[in-house]
C-alpha cells in the first residue's frame, strides 16, 4: 500500500500524469499514508488538513486501494454528488481499480411510487396535474429516482413531501410498489458496493435509530471516513433528540383519513378524530404566533399561559385518534402504521407536557411562519457517540480543514467522546506569507456599540476601492448585513446580498461579474469555493460567537456553569474559532490565488482570549495600516 500511495501522489506519479495542473504535496502524501495505516490497523484517526492539502484524494485513494468496504460521509448532498460523479470516477480511471461504488441518500431524496400515486388521487391534485404528470414521466426514465437529478421540483415545493416517503409512512415490504422502490434499489447497491458515499444526516439517523433500539439504516462496513467532520457534533445533536413538527401531525391526520377511505369506510369516527386534530393543531399554532423565533420551551409557557393547555388539548385529540385507529389497525398496513405513528407522536409530545423535566434534554420551540417544530435536544452527545462507535468496530477517519483550536484537538474529541484517537494536523501548503495579507483596522468602539456597523461600512468602502470589488463581506447577523448593505448601495460595484436569490445563483453572478461585492451570513462562511481573482478579499465583521439567545446554546452554557465549568472557554470560544477558520478558508483556494483578509473586531487584540483566535490563523503578514492594503493590491496588479 505504501508503494501504491507514493506512486500515486509523488511528482511524476500517476496523478501528475493524469490530472492537469496536479503538483505533489508532502501534506497530501503524509495524510494518505496516515489514512492507509488507520484503515489497515482499525484505528480512529482525527486528521486536520489545511485548505489546499487535497484531502479528498488523500482519503479516497487509500479507501479504494484498501480492498475494504468503506462508507464516506460528507457534509452536504452537493459534496456527495461531487465525490460520486467527479472525484471517484477520476481516481478510478487513474488507479484502474475494479470496484463498485454507490451513492446513498436519505429517503426524502427519492421519488416514491406509492406516494406519487396517492398525490395524484388527491382532490387538490388538479392544480398540480402538470407537475405530477411530468414526475410520472421522469419516473419511467430515471434509474435512481434521486430528485436532485431533475429540476421538476424545487426543494421548498409543498409537493416534495407528498411524493417522497418518511420512516413513518413507508409501507415497507407490504407496499404494492416494493419491487420497483428506488430506496430499496439504492440500499441494495450500497449493500453490494465497496465504496458508499453518504451524508452526515444519513449517518446520524443510523446512530439515532441504533440508540433508540429500532435497528439501523446502514449495512456493516470495515471503515467509516467522515469529511467536513467539524459539522458532526451539531448534526448528531439534531438526530439524537426527539422532534415533532406541525407537518408530521398534519400528515398523520391526512393519512389516517386516506387509509380509512381505502380500508375502513365503516369507521367514520377516524375521520372525525383526525379533523378534530386539525382544529386543535390550529388552536395551538395561534398561541405560538407566526413570528419566526427559537425559544426555550419554559419561556414559551411563561410568556403565553394558554400554550400548555392548547398542547394538552392537542395531545388528547391525538389520543382519541389512537383509540379510533386501534381496532382499524388490523384492516391494512397503512392503518396499522397510522396507529403506530399516533403512539410515537403522543410519546414525544408528552415530554413537553409532563411536569417532570429530564435534565439531559433541552426542550425548545422553533417557529417558522405557519409551521413549528418542538425539539428535545440532548445536553451532551458524547456518550451516545462513544457507544455507537464501540458498536461498529471499524476504522474511523474524521477529517476537515477546521478541527483544532489553537493547534489542539481537545474540543472535538470531548464533544464526540472519542477514546484514544490518533491525531495529526497538516498546515495548508499555500504560501500565505506571499499570497496574503491580514489587515486588522483600528476601531474605536466595541461590537456592542450602536455605531459599530457604520465603522464596518466605512472600512468596507475603503477596502473595496483598493480590491476593486472582488470581496466577500461575512457577517454574524442579518441586522449587521443589511445595515452595511444599505450603506454600500451607492458604490459602483455590483452589490449581491444573501436572500436576494438562491446561494448558487448569487455565487454564479459573483464569478460572472468579476468585480462584485457579496454580503452573506452563516451559509457563505463555509462550503463556498471561488478560485481566481474574482474573490481577492474577505472581510469578517466580528468574532463569530454564536448568539447566547440560541436555546440549545443557552441551556448548555447554564448546564456547564451549574457544574462549575467555564462555558465561555469550553463552548463559545472553540465554536467561534472553528467558524472563523471556515470563513478565512474562503480567501485562498489555489496556489495562484492572492488576497487580503480583513478582521474588524478590536477584541482580537484587546481581549486576553484574542490570543486563542490569533494562534488559530494561517501564518499571514499582519498590518493595521490601510496603506499596506493599497500597496498589496497595487503590487499584485503588476505581477
Amino acid at each position: 500500500m505504501q508503494t501504491d500511495i507514493e506512486q500515486l501522489f509523488a511528482e511524476g506519479g500517476l496523478l501528475s500524469n493524469h490530472v492537469e495542473g496536479y503538483s505533489a504535496r508532502t501534506q497530501q502524501i503524509e495524510m494518505a499514508e496516515k489514512v492507509s495505516e488507520a484503515l489497515a490497523n482499525n484505528e480512529v484517526l482525527i486528521a486536520e488538513a489545511g485548505t489546499g492539502t487535497g484531502k479528498t484524494f488523500a482519503y479516497l485513494a487509500p479507501a479504494m486501494l484498501s480492498g475494504q468496504k468503506v462508507f464516506i460521509s460528507t457534509g452536504t448532498k452537493n459534496l456527495q454528488d461531487q465525490l460520486f460523479k467527479k472525484d471517484l470516477p477520476k481516481l478510478r480511471e487513474v488507479l484502474s481499480v475494479p470496484l463498485k461504488a454507490a451513492l446513498l441518500k436519505g429517503r426524502s431524496n427519492y421519488l416514491c411510487h406509492h406516494r406519487l400515486a396517492l398525490a395524484e388521487s388527491e382532490p387538490s391534485a388538479v392544480y398540480q396535474q402538470h407537475t405530477l404528470q411530468t414526475l410520472r414521466e421522469w419516473m419511467g426514465k430515471t434509474s435512481s429516482g434521486d430528485l436532485s437529478e431533475t429540476d421538476l421540483l424545487e426543494e421548498q415545493s409543498p409537493l416534495w413531501p407528498k411524493v417522497t416517503s418518511t420512516i413513518d409512512n413507508c409501507l415497507g415490504q407490504q407496499c404494492p410498489d416494493y419491487d420497483d422502490c428506488f430506496i430499496v434499489e439504492a440500499r441494495r447497491k450500497a449493500q453490494e458496493a465497496d465504496i458508499v458515499i453518504i451524508n452526515h444526516h444519513l449517518l446520524m439517523s443510523d446512530m439515532a435509530l441504533k440508540a433508540s433500539g429500532q435497528g439501523e439504516v446502514l449495512p456493516d462496513a470495515d471503515a467509516f471516513i467522515i469529511d467536513e467532520a467539524h459539522q458532526l457534533p451539531a448534526i448528531a445533536s439534531q438526530f439524537l433528540g426527539h422532534r415533532v413538527s406541525s407537518h408530521q401531525i398534519q400528515e398523520l391526520s391526512r393519512d389516517s383519513i386516506r387509509e380509512m377511505e381505502l380500508d375502513a369506510t365503516d369507521m367514520e369516527d377516524i375521520r372525525q378524530s383526525a379533523e378534530k386534530i386539525d382544529n386543535r393543531l390550529h388552536q395551538f399554532k395561534l398561541t405560538l404566533g407566526d413570528k419566526e423565533q427559537r425559544l426555550p420551551w419554559y419561556q414559551v409557557v411563561q410568556q403565553q399561559t394558554t400554550t400548555q393547555d392548547a398542547l394538552d388539548s392537542l395531545i388528547m385529540a391525538i389520543e382519541k385518534l389512537e383509540q379510533s385507529l386501534e381496532p382499524a389497525s388490523e384492516r391494512g398496513r397503512g392503518l396499522e402504521q397510522c396507529y403506530q405513528r399516533c403512539q410515537e407522536i403522543i410519546k414525544k409530545l408528552n415530554v413537553f407536557s409532563d411536569n417532570e423535566t429530564d435534565d439531559n434534554l433541552i426542550l425548545w420551540l422553533d417557529v417558522r411562519g405557519a409551521s413549528f417544530i418542538l425539539h428535545a435536544t440532548p445536553q451532551e452527545i458524547s456518550q451516545h457517540f462513544q457507544q455507537w462507535i464501540a458498536d461498529k468496530p471499524s476504522a474511523w477517519v474524521f477529517t476537515s480543514a477546521t478541527l483544532t483550536v489553537a493547534g489542539k484537538f481537545n474540543n472535538f474529541i470531548q464533544q464526540l467522546g472519542i477514546d484514544d484517537p490518533v491525531t495529526k494536523s497538516w498546515q495548508s501548503p499555500f504560501d500565505y506569507a506571499s499570497q496574503s495579507l491580514l489587515y486588522m483596522p483600528s476601531i474605536p468602539v466595541e461590537p456592542s456599540n450602536n455605531s459599530y456597523n457604520s465603522h464596518i461600512a466605512n472600512i468596507a468602502k475603503a477596502v473595496i476601492e483598493y480590491s476593486q470589488g472582488r470581496i466577500f463581506l461575512l457577517f454574524t447577523s442579518y441586522r449587521a448585513l443589511h445595515e452595511v448593505a444599505d450603506a454600500l448601495q451607492d458604490m459602483e460595484y455590483p452589490i449581491l446580498v444573501q436572500g436576494a436569490g438562491a446561494k448558487s445563483q448569487l455565487l454564479a453572478e459573483f464569478r460572472e461579474h468579476g468585480n462584485a461585492v457579496l454580503l452573506g451570513t452563516n451559509s457563505f462562511w463555509e462550503g463556498v469555493d471561488v478560485r481566481g481573482e474574482a474573490l481577492s478579499c474577505v472581510l469578517i465583521d466580528k468574532i463569530p460567537f454564536a448568539s447566547p439567545g440560541d436555546p440549545v446554546l443557552e441551556a448548555r452554557i447554564n448546564h456547564l456553569r451549574e457544574r462549575g465549568g467555564n462555558p465561555f472557554r469550553s463552548i463559545q470560544i472553540p465554536s467561534a474559532v472553528i467558524q472563523l477558520k471556515q470563513g478565512i478558508g474562503r480567501l485562498i483556494r489555489d496556489k495562484r490565488d492572492y488576497g487580503v483578509l480583513v478582521l474588524c473586531d478590536p477584541r482580537f487584540l484587546s481581549k486576553p482570549y484574542g490570543k486563542i483566535f490569533m494562534r488559530s490563523l494561517p501564518p499571514m503578514p499582519i498590518t493595521q495600516q490601510l496603506d499596506d492594503v493599497a500597496e498589496f493590491f497595487s503590487l499584485k496588479a503588476t505581477v
